[in-house]
C-alpha cells in the first residue's frame, strides 16, 4: 500500500508542476484457456492483468530521472497473485528506478535499476540495478555504437572465515558493440560474463563460477528480404572450492554450447509476407566430460509461436512434459543411462496477410493483420523412452508439431487487440504409440500505452 500511496503523491506532484514531468502508463491484460491433454479433459483458464505506470522527470538536458512502477500479474480470483477479496498492495513492485546523465548526444551514463537485453534475448532479458553507458562514435565514416555495463544481479551478504572476508552474490559485466554498415545492414555482438559466489551444503566449501556467453548478431535488408540472424556460445565453468580444512573438491566440469538464431521477413506485395524462423541449440553427446548444452542467464527468447516459445506463458510452467526452446530436454529416463538433454531444431514458417481493407465499414479498426503459423520440433540428438508393452527403450527425436491462427487488430489509436488459437500435437518424445492427445490453447490479449 506504501508503493501506491507513494506513486499517487509523486503523480500529483507531476501534474501540478511543470512540463518538466511525464508520466505514462501500459496495460495489458489477457483471458487464456488450455488443455495439456485433452484425454483427462480438464481446461484450465487463466485472466490476468498488468499495469505499468510510469513517471520521467527532467531536470535540463543533461539530467533525467524515471520511476517505473509494475502492479501485476494480477489473476482474476487468485489471491496469491492480489486479484482475489481483501488482497489490496499485492504484487505492486518497483520495475525501474533510475538516473539518466546525457553530458552529449553521443554519451548516455544510467545508473540504478534499468532493463536490459540482447539482439534476440538469447542471453539477458531482465531489469538489473547497476550501471550503465552507451556511447556512439564514427568510425571509418560509420556509426558504431558501444555499451558497457556492470550489473549486480543478487547479493547474499559477506562472511568472515579462516581471516578472509568472502562475498557471496552475482556480479554482471556487459561489453555489446554493434557497426551500422549503411542504412541497410549492422552488425554487433552481446558479450556478457558472470561472476559468482555462493555457499554450499559443506560446512566449508563454496562454489565460484565464471560464466561467459557471448553473440554475434547481423540484420539487414535485401530488397524485399529482410534478415537477422544471431550465434551464441556460452562456457560455464562451476568449481567448489575448500575455504579452510581438509575436503574433497566435487566434480564440476565446465558446461559449454551455442544456440542458433535466424529470423527472416519477405514481402510478396503491400498486403502479403512470408517469415520463416530458425532456431537451433545443441545437445550432450556425453556429459561426462563436460555438459554441451546452451542456456541463457535469464533469456526470454520468442520463437513466434504460442506454446514451442519462451515469451508468451508457456505451457512449460503447468506440465513438465512442455518445455520451451531454451528449456532442458531431458535426453533418458532411464536411471542406467547418463543424463543430459537432447538440444531442440525448431523451423517455424508464418504467412501473414493485412486485411485491413475488408474492414472499411468499421471504422474503430485502424488495422488488422492475419497469421498462420507452423512449427515442427525435434531434438538435435535422439532421446531414449522406455515405451510400450515390452517396456523397451526406444530413440526418439519428435518433440511436436504446432499449428498457430492469430489476429493482431489496432483499434481506435492506441489499443492492440491479439486473438490466438494453437495447438501442438505431440510427438513420440512424449509417447511412442502416439497415445497422447493434442495440447489445445486459446487466449485474448489487449495491449494500450497511455501517454
Amino acid at each position: 500500500m506504501k508503493k501506491i500511496v507513494a506513486f499517487v503523491v509523486i503523480l500529483i506532484m507531476a501534474i501540478s508542476l511543470s512540463a518538466q514531468f511525464k508520466t505514462g502508463m501500459a496495460f495489458r491484460t489477457r483471458a487464456e484457456i488450455f488443455c495439456t491433454n485433452e484425454d483427462v479433459q480438464v481446461w484450465r483458464r487463466i485472466t490476468d492483468l498488468r499495469f505499468n505506470p510510469w513517471i520521467r522527470y527532467t531536470q535540463n538536458e543533461y539530467l533525467t530521472a524515471k520511476a517505473e512502477f509494475e502492479i501485476g500479474d494480477i489473476g482474476f480470483g487468485n489471491m496469491a497473485q492480489g486479484g482475489a477479496l481483501g488482497t489490496d498492495s499485492v504484487n505492486v513492485k518497483t520495475k525501474n528506478l533510475f538516473m539518466q546523465i546525457t553530458p552529449n548526444k553521443d554519451n548516455i551514463v544510467v545508473v540504478g535499476l534499468q532493463p536490459y537485453k540482447d539482439f534476440h534475448s538469447l542471453l539477458l532479458n531482465w531489469d538489473l540495478a547497476g550501471i550503465s553507458w552507451k556511447n556512439k562514435y564514427k568510425l571509418q565514416g560509420k556509426e558504431l555504437t558501444s555499451f558497457l555495463a556492470w550489473f549486480v544481479s543478487e547479493d547474499n551478504d559477506e562472511k568472515y572465515i579462516d581471516e578472509t572476508t568472502y562475498s557471496f552474490g552475482n556480479t554482471e559485466f556487459v561489453a555489446d558493440f554493434e557497426y551500422q554498415i549503411n542504412k541497410e545492414m549492422k552488425v554487433g555482438v552481446n558479450n556478457l560474463m558472470e561472476f559468482v559466489r555462493k555457499p554450499t551444503d559443506a560446512l566449508n566449501v563454496h562454489r565460484t563460477e565464471l560464466n561467459l556467453w557471448s553473440a554475434p548478431y547481423f540484420a539487414g535488408t535485401f530488397n524485399k528480404l529482410y534478415v537477422e540472424a544471431v550465434l551464441g556460445a556460452n562456457n560455464i565453468r562451476p568449481n567448489n572450492e575448500v575455504i579452510y580444512g581438509d575436503g574433497n573438491e566435487g566434480y564440476t566440469p565446465e558446461h559449454t554450447g551455442i544456440i542458433f538464431s535466424l529470423k527472416t521477413k519477405y514481402d510478396v506485395n503491400e498486403e502479403a509476407s512470408a517469415r520463416f524462423n530458425f532456431l537451433f541449440r545443441d545437445a550432450d553427446t556425453d556429459p561426462t566430460g563436460g555438459n554441451d548444452s546452451y542456456y541463457g542467464l535469464h533469456s526470454y527468447y520468442s520463437t513466434g509461436l504460442e506454446i514451442l516459445t519462451e515469451s508468451g506463458y508457456g505451457l512449460d510452467k503447468i506440465d513438465d512434459q512442455v518445455f520451451s526452446p531454451l528449456t532442458s530436454y531431458p535426453k533418458s529416463d532411464l536411471d542406467y543411462v547418463h543424463s543430459g538433454y537432447g538440444g531442440i531444431i525448431l523451423p517455424v514458417i508464418f504467412f501473414d496477410y493485412n486485411a485491413t481493407k475488408y474492414m472499411k465499414k468499421l471504422s474503430f479498426i485502424n488495422n488488422m493483420k492475419l497469421s498462420l503459423g507452423m512449427g515442427h520440433a525435434v531434438t538435435a540428438y535422439k532421446i531414449y523412452r522406455v515405451t510400450g508393452s515390452d517396456n523397451k527403450a526406444r530413440p526418439e527425436t519428435w518433440i511436436g508439431t504446432e499449428l498457430d491462427f492469430k489476429a493482431e487488430i489496432k483499434m481506435f489509436d492506441d489499443l492492440d487487440v491479439l486473438p490466438y488459437f494453437a495447438i501442438l500435437f505431440p510427438g513420440e518424445w512424449y509417447d511412442y504409440e502416439g497415445g497422447h492427445k493434442p495440447f489445445t490453447k486459446i487466449g485474448l490479449t489487449l495491449n494500450t500505452k497511455i501517454k
